[in-house]
């Protein structure tokens, strides 16, 4: 059944690469490469930096000493008794749990926002995209990283002129 309808995704992508050849053409784009390089995309993610680093620098010293506790436990786990190491192995727990607390709202902060800052980004890559397309007379882009695009010549690979259209109308 899988192969199937692998087989039948295949043939629609074949028919769709024929007809936009027949069209003008074919690109595709890397919108990774748009949003971590053009400079709108970079600005974006300075902001997200420089709001959310400070809150998450002691995340990283945490994280630190509740991998410490662990690998102590495991060293000493043959040293120590039972009741030991199940009190140690709860201090951990609770340890983790409390991190655990303290990051996720922060974490669900930043998902929203880096959500709000792709909107923000989305419109306007998509206009430099259009505007590149209908330049190079491209019948269809796709996008790089999502499942069906199996080949590419790089010749086809309109990224570059993606951001350079972005940034021209960035201010």
């Amino acid at each position: 059944m899988s192969r199937l309808l692998l087989l039948a995704a295949l043939i629609a992508a074949l028919s769709l690469s024929v007809q936009a050849l027949a069209n003008e053409g074919v690109g595709f784009v890397d919108m990774q490469r748009v949003l971590e390089e053009s400079k709108l995309g970079q600005r974006l993610q300075k902001q997200l930096r420089d709001e959310f680093e400070p809150r998450t620098k002691g995340f990283v010293d945490e994280e630190r000493e509740i991998a410490q506790m662990q690998q102590d436990l495991a060293k000493d786990r043959p040293l120590m008794s039972n009741e030991q190491i199940a009190k140690k192995e709860q201090e951990i727990k609770t340890r983790i749990e409390t991190y655990q607390k303290k990051t996720l709202p922060i974490q669900q902060e930043l998902m929203k926002a880096q959500q709000e800052k792709g909107r923000e980004i989305l419109e306007p890559a998509r206009e430099a995209l259009n505007a590149v397309a209908k330049k190079k007379k491209l019948g269809m882009v796709f996008e790089r990283n999502v499942g069906g695009l199996l080949y590419a010549d790089e010749g086809l690979d309109i990224t570059a002129e993606v951001i350079q259209q972005m940034d021209a109308k960035t201010k």
